[in-house]
């Protein structure tokens, strides 16, 4: 699968959720969506789901990397395929 959309240069497409430390910044953009900033809270142990809170309404969402949802990160060691 290809990123639908460029992402800003500063961040990386995250691949392995499992990698997205709890805390941590990204943007999640899911299909037909715009960009929305959020905080990873929890990955599954198999990594397709991810739980985040977004930061503008402090909901917090459970993500589904089947549905084609993107998360976007600054950190390059979270967007490996391992």
């Amino acid at each position: 699968m290809k990123p639908s959309k460029p992402a800003p240069a500063e961040l990386v497409w995250a691949t392995n959720w499992l990698g997205l430390p709890a805390g941590a910044p990204v943007m999640v953009l899911r299909p037909g969506g715009v960009p929305v900033p959020a905080t990873v809270e929890l990955a599954t142990p198999d990594g397709k789901i991810l739980w985040v809170r977004y930061q503008s309404m402090g909901e917090r969402t459970m993500l589904f990397k089947s549905d084609g949802t993107q998360i976007w990160c600054a950190n390059p060691d979270a967007a490996s395929n391992h």
